[in-house]
């Protein structure tokens, strides 16, 4: 018992099964950095540079999750979902700061991109509730 299954069940990823649903939230981790690459921040800042990082350490972890639905290896589940529990907790932190600069600078486009970010990130919760029951269902297979 690890402290993974006490999270709570979801049985489908909007209708779809859960291993076609971890695929899809493996291929959105894969495209996800794309958006932050596509972006056009004038002046880098410290806290954009560390948003890129933690990105970009995302993308890898969503290869590893996968490597970890093509191989039924519940194990690379689990890192992705260590690591994407994580990476939400620290990205919805940061983008709140983020919103916070472009409010104070006035920047109202970039404030709603933004509260797009935020949204996207608190739908990541969801996408980690599916990979972890795709997890559990491989290790109870075992």
């Amino acid at each position: 018992m690890t402290l993974l299954d006490d999270l709570p069940h979801v049985t489908s990823f909007f209708g779809a099964d859960l291993k076609t649903g971890s695929m899809i939230v493996a291929a959105l981790g894969v495209l996800h950095p794309m958006a932050y690459g596509c972006t056009a921040f004038i002046s880098l800042s410290y806290l954009l540079v560390t948003i890129w990082i933690l990105v970009a350490l995302f993308f890898a972890a969503s290869v590893v999750l996968f490597c970890g639905i093509v191989q039924n290896d519940a194990l690379f589940c689990t890192i992705w979902i260590w690591y994407a529990l994580i990476f939400v907790v620290l990205m919805l932190m940061m983008m709140t700061l983020l919103a916070i600069v472009f409010t104070s600078r006035q920047q109202r486009t970039r404030v709603i991109f933004v509260i797009l970010g935020i949204v996207w990130y608190i739908l990541t919760i969801y996408f980690i509730l599916v990979v972890n029951s795709h997890r559990k269902a491989l290790s109870y297979k075992k």
